[in-house]
């Protein structure tokens, strides 16, 4: 894990310079939020469900990158 870890400062520094890979991750992010934002507005009893999902996935991410940054 550790060297994984190690290697996420390399890896972040290739995609800040690969235009082409952010775009397309913010097109995958966008498409992803656009059919959370359909399915609730087609299915609204499954807002709960769908913000639980965001919630965890934006809780594990501020985890990961504060223990990221603090060297763990």
């Amino acid at each position: 894990m550790n060297g994984i870890l190690a290697n996420v400062p390399a890896m972040y520094a290739k995609l800040k310079n690969d235009r082409r890979a952010v775009n397309e991750y913010l097109a995958t992010i966008g498409l992803i939020a656009l059919v959370a934002g359909v399915t609730v507005m087609a299915i609204p009893s499954a807002r709960t469900t769908i913000v639980g999902l965001w919630n965890n996935m934006l809780s594990s991410l501020s985890s990961t990158f504060s223990g990221i940054s603090s060297g763990q």
